[in-house]
């Protein structure tokens, strides 16, 4: 297995390098995963901090002293668009700086009325939801890459019409550029063979570094990320973080271009760290008058 693992640089980069997608019918409810579940405020390359690899697998690498990691995140929307979504994972570390991980998110949305000759809902709520499991890899170089794959399965319903796909996708993490404290990541979001021609894949770029603060301990970085997808919708996002010690911080402005209709979103969270434990909320603001999306995460590390 260890020596299989070892591959995990060459497969990430072809999943990343070879966005090409099979035909297949389409699985509902990959709009829910538009959402940014798994981050704080985070951009979704180099979302590392809650460690469950949903966004990047390669954010599942553990460091060296540390044996498992568990984390559980609950996302809300609010009423107006009753959309929730909700992640569980655990990662646990091997020999050579390999890391296992398996990760299962759920998202759904409620309040979607069947109608018939005007806008009043009759009957009952229409079931919309989709599910996604994920078995992950990483490794860890000595050259402060790690690079990650995950085989993902994601089932969708709507309406009692239900289907399903598997996916492929992969992502790498540098945390030093040259000798600067700069970090570098790429990743692929429900990609193929799971993506098909219905374009549901996704893939991101983003770098960040410190511009000062003496360790990570107390510093501040600036960063910026780039999304795009099969399709025309691509997505900008400026953010900066600080730590001081035990806290985090972090606030991004992201922008979103969808067949030339552009929405504009402030970001902000708030992160504790306490012995092994990290616990975070971020706030997302919505356009077109919508509640903001809430999302809290726990996340704990042990030997």
């Amino acid at each position: 297995m260890l020596k299989s693992m070892r591959c995990l640089h060459f497969a990430a980069v072809a999943a990343l390098g070879v966005p090409r997608s099979s035909e297949a019918q389409r699985v509902p409810g990959r709009d829910l995963l538009s959402y940014p579940l798994g981050t704080l405020a985070e951009a979704p390359a180099l979302a590392t901090e809650t460690g469950d690899g949903f966004q990047n697998p390669a954010a599942i690498g553990l460091v060296r002293g540390t044996s498992i990691r568990a984390t559980a995140v609950a996302l809300n929307t609010g009423t107006d668009r009753g959309v929730s979504a909700a992640l569980a994972s655990v990662s646990v570390a091997l020999p050579q700086l390999i890391t296992v991980g398996f990760s299962a998110a759920r998202a759904s949305i409620n309040g979607i009325g069947h109608t018939i000759d005007d806008p009043e809902p009759i009957g009952r709520d229409i079931p919309y939801s989709t599910l996604v499991l994920s078995l992950s890899g990483a490794r860890r170089s000595i050259d402060n890459v790690t690079s990650g794959i995950s085989i993902r399965y994601r089932t969708g319903e709507v309406d009692g019409l239900r289907r399903s796909t598997f996916g492929l996708d992969g992502g790498v993490v540098v945390d030093r550029v040259f000798g600067y404290d700069a970090r570098l990541g790429l990743s692929s979001f429900m990609w193929g063979p799971g993506a098909d021609d219905s374009r549901d894949a996704s893939f991101s770029a983003a770098a960040d570094a410190r511009v000062f603060g003496p360790d990570s301990a107390r510093q501040a970085r600036l960063g910026y990320s780039y999304t795009f997808d099969d399709g025309p919708a691509q997505g900008h996002y400026v953010f900066a973080s600080g730590i001081y010690a035990r806290w985090v911080g972090r606030i991004g402005l992201a922008r979103t271009d969808v067949y030339g209709s552009a929405d504009t979103a402030v970001r902000l969270a708030l992160g504790l760290r306490y012995a092994r434990y990290m616990v975070g909320l971020s706030r997302e603001e919505s356009a077109g008058g919508f509640d903001p999306t809430y999302q809290f995460v726990l996340s704990g590390t042990f030997r």
